[in-house]
């Protein structure tokens, strides 16, 4: 019998950690496109619809995004970190204060999202849209923004300490107060005015 009762509680807890997320929370959100403050680390939702859906901090902690589509989506002080966002189209979302850290956006679609006081340190936007994108205040040190399409965004007050912005096109891009240590500009060469 006790040996059953652990069997059990072993199952339990490797299902727990295979999944990471709750299933509730899944199965609201496939359903409503609303999930507040709910728990959907490492959940695989790539290449899924979610237009306008409603995640405000919610923990999307190593989840699988890549190819979806979250135009007009409100993410804002959600913890996508280490999240794959490859190729996902972010359109107009809201990503203030929320944490993409070690996230990879790279090929993503980010135009005119909200990324205002976003922790996007070290995250992957390399060859990503970021037109007139709103990254005021935003902490992208040692970020990888090669490539990147940066025209007319907002970097005002972001900090770009160690980001590579090799290649990337800052035509009519703001950014004032932005600071610029170890920063890697678009021709190669390396920017330390706030050193």
């Amino acid at each position: 019998m006790q040996n059953q009762i652990v069997y059990t509680i072993s199952i339990t807890l490797l299902a727990m950690q295979a999944f990471g997320y709750d299933r509730k929370d899944l199965d609201k959100l496939l359903s409503t496109s609303e999930c507040v403050k709910c728990d959907l680390s490492e959940a695989d939702l790539g290449g899924s619809l979610l237009m306008g859906a409603t995640l405000i901090s919610t923990n999307l902690t190593g989840a699988k995004l890549q190819e979806a589509n979250l135009t007009n989506a409100n993410l804002s002080e959600a913890n996508l970190f280490g999240a794959n966002l490859t190729g996902t189209n972010l359109t107009e979302a809201n990503l203030s204060e929320a944490d993409l850290s070690w996230a990879d956006l790279s090929e993503a679609n980010l135009s005119e999202a909200n990324f205002s006081k976003a922790n996007l340190s070290r995250t992957n936007l390399r060859e990503t849209n970021l037109q007139k994108a709103d990254l005021r205040g935003a902490d992208l040190r040692s970020a990888d923004l090669r490539e990147a399409v940066l025209v007319a965004a907002y970097l005002n007050e972001a900090n770009l300490d160690g980001a590579d912005m090799r290649k990337a096109n800052l035509y009519r891009a703001s950014m004032g107060g932005a600071i610029l240590c170890n920063t890697i500009d678009p021709e190669g060469g390396k920017n330390n005015k706030d050193c």
